[in-house]
């Protein structure tokens, strides 16, 4: 045995019982996660369920905040999954569980979805403007942000837009990974690019018709964030080119980093949510 000298030894147990607070806190460092990491992790329970609509997808999950929820600020969650009825709200209860503990109401909203019957497009969208509508006459007085990862992101950014009555009371919409051009993420190889492009089919046919599904073609609410993972394979960093609003880079973060809890880009979602709600 290497028997090390006192101060040696007092400097290793701290680094010691320092790494482990650190890790017994949780890790939130993590970088690149699969999707499968993300139905691992584990969460709480909503405290409530409204529905919105005679559709079974049409419900919204709510999550209170901790502490004084009727002062607390809101957060409207649009969950993503490519528009399609395989991926649905239960993916993002970990953000959903971990928002509310950062002391945020949550209202995270399920929708129509492809594949589903009258899923086709525009049925998500008027599903989530439908929702939004709902939860405001529930709302507290308190700030409320809309959020929306993915196609989540993508239905989010349409249903706030500057000529929507409901956007007024909304003081910020936050994009995460975010799809904001139908005409180009379409044309693009991948197997959300062709749920989108069967979702678009659904409905229209000209370019002009994916040009009004596209939130990069409308006047988007005024306090808009894009927020991206530099490394996303799945939306690209070129889905936040040309817009007029903010945009927050999160360097070295892959697309389903922005709904785990446990990972650096979530941190800065939180510091955004924050910074937005609670000037």
């Amino acid at each position: 045995m290497i028997k090390l000298p006192p101060k040696l030894a007092v400097c290793g147990l701290i680094i010691f019982c320092l790494t482990y607070s650190h890790a017994s806190a949780g890790d939130n460092s993590l970088q690149q996660v699969s999707f499968q990491s993300v139905l691992e992790l584990p969460s709480g329970s909503p405290d409530n369920s409204y529905s919105y609509g005679s559709h079974p997808s049409q419900f919204i999950q709510y999550w209170n905040a901790p502490k004084q929820p009727d002062t607390a600020a809101n957060v409207i969650f649009i969950h993503g999954g490519c528009w399609l009825k395989e991926y649905d709200i239960t993916h993002t209860n970990p953000a959903s569980s971990a928002m509310r503990t950062a002391g945020f109401n949550v209202w995270s909203v399920e929708y129509r979805r492809l594949g589903e019957q009258g899923g086709e497009w525009p049925a998500s969208l008027n599903d989530v403007k439908t929702a939004i509508r709902f939860i405001q006459q529930k709302l507290n007085n308190q700030p409320v942000a809309v959020m929306g990862h993915s196609a989540g992101g993508h239905l989010a950014l349409l249903a706030t837009t500057r000529n929507t009555p409901s956007a007024e009371s909304i003081n910020a919409v936050i994009g995460l990974a975010a799809i904001t051009n139908m005409v180009s993420y379409t044309q693009a190889q991948g197997s959300c690019n062709r749920a989108a492009s069967n979702l678009m089919k659904t409905a229209y046919t000209s370019e002009e018709d994916y040009r009004t599904a596209s939130p990069k073609a409308q006047k988007l609410h005024a306090n808009t964030w894009l927020m991206q993972g530099t490394k996303d394979k799945i939306v690209p960093m070129s889905q936040t080119a040309d817009l007029d609003v903010k945009t927050e880079q999160l360097e070295g973060a892959g697309h389903f980093d922005l709904i785990h809890p446990n990972s650096s880009a979530w941190e800065a979602i939180i510091q955004r949510l924050n910074k937005e709600l609670k000037p």
